[in-house]
């Protein structure tokens, strides 16, 4: 009766144990977990904005100030955590990094992101990075045709403007300009387009920041930058996380907010402005 007693306590026991050792297997694992074990985080970038990103024409490697904050994050989970941890770049367009982001297809997403309202509101904006002192005469406003005068809001209407979807150009002119009283705003793929656009009377305005018209204008002589000045003041670039993924959030956050100390934003920028220009990139 004792052994019988004992071989019924003995397969208890082992039941226990398979089951224990079933529900350890069923316990979801954390995106950070993963990150650990796959050995390398994703991140999506455009490269079509030197010097923040930017692809060699000859190699095709992308490269740029945000890739290089990027491999920072990289490099500080595998620090934290005593594991390796490569950064693996997933290449496409701006609209699509974003919808890569919010669908869980990557990890996060550095394309010099500011943090909209809008994006804190679909997304954890980890950061933020590259901190800098707004400059008085850099500001975003409008690349229009010469002898175009725009000074206020009030007037761009019955104009058609053009912008990057998704950008904070694009946020600051739905913001700030009355499009009840506009055509529809024209999406640009990228900037250069955008110019074009102008020049041959597509639209009447591109919205940029003035750094990036004046190079377009060196193009282009007909254009220049219009007086009216959009009301922002920088605060730095944010990585975006999925909404739902706080820990991962939290883990770039703490990386980014390291990379402020540990990299000098001026000098990696003119790093890659050197690299762009070495290679033929048009530098923004």
């Amino acid at each position: 009766m004792k052994k019988l007693l004992a071989l019924v306590l003995a397969g208890v026991m082992a039941l226990s144990m398979v089951a224990c050792g079933g529900s350890e297997e069923e316990t979801p694992k954390s995106t950070i977990d993963e990150i650990l074990e796959k050995g390398y985080i994703t991140v999506a970038i455009s490269p079509d904005f030197a010097p923040s990103e930017f692809k060699d024409p000859s190699t095709g490697e992308v490269m740029g100030t945000d890739v290089e904050y990027a491999k920072y994050v990289a490099n500080y989970i595998s620090e934290k955590y005593g594991k390796t941890v490569e950064l693996k770049i997933e290449e496409m367009d701006f609209k699509s990094c974003q919808a890569a982001v919010a669908a869980g297809a990557v990890d996060f997403s550095v394309n010099g992101y500011a943090a909209t309202e809008e994006r804190m509101q679909n997304y954890i904006c980890a950061g933020p990075y590259a901190v800098i002192s707004a400059e008085e005469d850099t500001y975003h406003g409008a690349l229009v045709k010469k002898g175009l005068k725009l000074e206020t809001a009030e007037d761009f209407k019955g104009l058609k403007i053009g912008a990057q979807q998704a950008s904070l150009q694009y946020n600051l002119a739905v913001e700030q300009l009355p499009l009840d009283e506009m055509e529809e705003i024209e999406l640009v793929t990228n900037l250069n387009m955008g110019a074009m656009m102008v020049a041959t009377d597509k639209i009447d305005a591109l919205i940029t920041d003035s750094g990036a018209g004046e190079l377009l204008i060196t193009n282009n002589a007909d254009l220049e930058m219009a007086a009216f000045k959009f009301e922002y003041e920088s605060e730095g670039n944010v990585a975006l996380v999925n909404i739902d993924e706080t820990e991962l959030g939290d883990l770039i956050t703490e990386a980014l907010t390291q990379s402020n100390t540990d990299i000098d934003y001026d000098t990696i920028r003119q790093e890659m402005v050197d690299k762009a220009v070495a290679m033929g990139v048009e530098v923004n």
